[in-house]
């Protein structure tokens, strides 16, 4: 059985629809969203919190990292360290969109979402759901895309995987998705910026 879909207007989100998903979120348990990409799998960072259910709900392998999705520019400062200026420069032109920087991680970062060279991938999504839901929650969002591991990632729930849908606690549906990419990877830990995954953005 799939978890419970709660369809939410992508252009105007209804107010009290974001809360019964945050209720979701603050409450400890995962979901699947739209981004500004594909759908993904999200669980509320907050504390020690750590998104073993993520990698559990995957089969994602537990040495893999997750991204943090974020509400602004200023979340960059909180959750990274020593940034060089091109990173925030890339922040100010490309976000919120389809561009993940990954820098070096702050302590606040927790350690499943930390690579093993100490490294964080951060994102501000330019979808209007997505952003609600971050500002409601006020922190950010431990989110990979919403696929069983090494399969395709989908643009709509039709295209979710039975099995993934059944170990989520809720499902949004904010309709078919306009973008079907994953965002663009840029590592931010050298003097100049290298694209590890090549994607909507060109840099």
């Amino acid at each position: 059985m799939t978890a419970p879909i709660l369809r939410i207007n992508p252009d105007v989100p209804e107010t009290d629809l974001i809360r019964q998903a945050v209720d979701v979120l603050v409450a400890g348990k995962i979901l699947i969203l739209p981004t500004d990409t594909v759908y993904g799998i999200g669980l509320m960072v907050s504390g020690s919190t750590l998104p073993d259910a993520i990698f559990a709900s995957k089969e994602r392998p537990v040495d893999k990292s997750i991204p943090l999705l974020v509400a602004g520019l200023d979340s960059l400062t909180h959750y990274g360290l020593n940034l060089p200026d091109y990173a925030l420069e890339l922040a100010v032109e490309f976000w919120p969109g389809a561009l993940t920087l990954v820098v070096q991680a702050a302590e606040a970062v927790p350690g499943q979402c930390t690579s093993a060279d100490g490294s964080v991938a951060l994102r501000m999504p330019d979808h209007a759901i997505t952003l609600a839901l971050l500002e409601a929650c006020r922190a950010p969002l431990a989110c990979s895309s919403a696929n069983l591991s090494g399969e395709a990632p989908a643009i709509s729930i039709d295209e979710l995987d039975d099995v993934l849908a059944q170990r989520v606690d809720l499902i949004i549906d904010g309709g078919t998705l306009p973008g079907g990419v994953a965002s663009t990877v840029v590592s931010c830990l050298q003097s100049e910026p290298q694209v590890l995954r090549p994607g909507p953005i060109e840099i």
